[in-house]
């Protein structure tokens, strides 16, 4: 067992005989990094971290962004025992400051200039901080629950970790992922998601990466299947109905050498699956996961699938789906009974960090993820909602609660609800708004609030569809019944969609 992911990844290379294959594809330059060279890089990095101060323990702010320079800078600073906190550089500077600010962040690694830049940072050590379990000889690293919405959530993982992230999708039972693959991911190396499949999977198989520096959409996406020879395609399902509905328009090939495309993010709609696997003949395998468990928990495989679901629990996990009395559900002959689902396993730390001190994870060594759903009769888990105040559009989880606020911070507005339903098959960020007669036209209202809601959020949190509603349905005791938003949606005239 090695400690170390850095010197995990260079004898698992050895070992497996793909030194020599490419790792990393850079989709700009078309430029080539072999496994070797990703380990001799990260060996040269190693050395320049230390000498400009960063030891061992120290947390670094990790905001390289999806280029080829990320995999050793990772494995670099976990060769010399230094702690990446994994930030999406691209967020707005408060923003990141706010999320580094939740750790005793020391040093902050960027790329400016077409170069690495190292930077100090002053970083006052939180009030109360737990670090994941293994002892301080495991490598660690941090990756941000939920993206940039509600109050940002670090969460732990260790090198130990890395195994079951890979054996849970790319093991013999899932994607049997060889050194012969080479993959394409949307999710880029920030999220979770795009950590897994665009580092680990790499890592543990001797598959290649092919890093876009920009978000792909779906032409440049089905692009790099084709240019690159891709064999394993990974997206989130309100991209895969936009692919579906390029490949229908533009009669798109099926990418000559692609086996699999893989889900994850949101529910996945069987006719976005549907659509795709008639047009290419490939499987389009569904799968849940989260960051406090860091990679999914239950995922369907290229030979071992449960359809229409997102498949069987993984390796090393235990799935419960449980009443709202606590009742563990039976997982034969439920009737296809409705519960939470809760989740244990061996990489699901007790507590994340957030800008209030620690917060507790783990209820008798379970985590309930805040995800519904019910056991298919062929073994699968179905997820057909949430159980909480978050919306899930683009594959973003974003928090309904704080969306609402700023918009009833608004001159005019009276209420407000906010959902993500399914527009031409992508979920879109929707806002119901109970405004005041004396705005004025409806239309010429929502244009001006969509105007002064652009100061106060992130551009991804601003609805694209806006629907004049006369109330928005509440329990007596003023909770939105957020069960009912989609009948008021479909009762109400939407705006245009911008």
């Amino acid at each position: 067992m090695f400690s170390n992911t850095s010197t995990l990844a260079a004898r698992l290379a050895d070992e497996g005989g793909w030194t020599d294959t490419a790792a990393v594809i850079d989709e700009r330059t078309g430029d080539i990094q072999r496994h070797r060279d990703v380990h001799a890089r990260a060996g040269e990095l190693a050395d320049e971290f230390l000498g400009r101060g960063i030891g061992p323990g120290d947390h670094v702010g990790f905001l390289v962004g999806d280029r080829p320079e990320w995999m050793p800078v990772f494995l670099a600073l976990h060769a010399i025992g230094a702690v990446p906190l994994v930030v999406n550089p691209d967020l707005a500077e408060h923003t990141q400051s706010r999320m580094l600010g939740i750790l005793p962040t020391k040093f902050v690694i960027s790329y400016r200039d077409g170069a690495l830049y190292i930077e100090g940072r002053e970083s006052r050590p939180p009030a109360v901080h737990h670090e994941h379990g293994g002892g301080p000889e495991v490598s660690r690293y941090y990756l941000y629950s939920s993206g940039t919405t509600g109050i940002p959530k670090a969460v732990a993982h260790t090198s130990l970790d890395l195994p079951f992230f890979h054996d849970a999708v790319g093991g013999t039972n899932g994607l049997d992922i060889q050194a012969t693959d080479t993959i394409v991911s949307l999710s880029q190396y920030y999220f979770t998601y795009g950590f897994n499949n665009q580092f680990v999977y790499p890592l543990f198989s001797g598959a290649s990466v092919v890093l876009s520096r920009q978000r792909r959409d779906e032409k440049t996406f089905v692009d790099s299947l084709h240019q690159y020879g891709a064999t394993l395609a990974f997206s989130v399902p309100s991209a895969l109905a936009k692919l579906a509905d390029h490949v229908e328009s533009a009669a798109v090939e099926r990418p000559a050498a692609l086996r699999a495309v893989v889900s994850a993010g949101e529910p996945l709609p069987d006719a976005v699956a549907a659509r795709l696997e008639d047009r290419w003949q490939v499987p389009v395998l569904n799968q849940i996961g989260s960051t406090e468990v860091g990679n999914a928990f239950c995922a369907n495989g290229v030979t071992r699938r449960a359809t229409g679901t997102a498949g069987f629990v993984c390796p090393g996990y235990a799935v419960q789906l449980r009443s709202d009395s606590g009742r563990p559900l039976p997982t034969v002959g439920s009737e296809q009974e409705v519960g939470a689902v809760w989740v244990t396993g061996p990489t699901i730390p007790r507590h994340a960090v957030t800008v209030n001190g620690t917060e507790e994870l783990l209820v008798d060594g379970w985590l309930e993820t805040k995800d519904i759903g019910y056991w298919a009769d062929n073994g699968g888990l179905v997820v057909v909602g949430r159980t909480d105040d978050f919306v899930h559009a683009g594959g973003i989880s974003m928090s309904a609660v704080e969306i609402e606020s700023a918009i009833r911070s608004c001159a005019g507005v009276e209420d407000c609800a906010v959902l993500a339903p399914l527009v031409d098959g992508v979920s879109t960020l929707s806002a119901l708004v109970v405004m005041n007669p004396s705005t004025g036209e409806p239309e010429e209202s929502l244009a001006a609030l969509r105007t002064q809601l652009r100061r106060h959020l992130d551009p991804f949190r601003v609805p694209k569809q806006w629907t004049p509603v006369p109330e928005i349905p509440r329990t007596g005791s003023g909770k939105i019944m957020r069960h009912k938003l989609t009948s008021v949606l479909i009762d109400g005239e939407p705006g245009v969609i911008r």
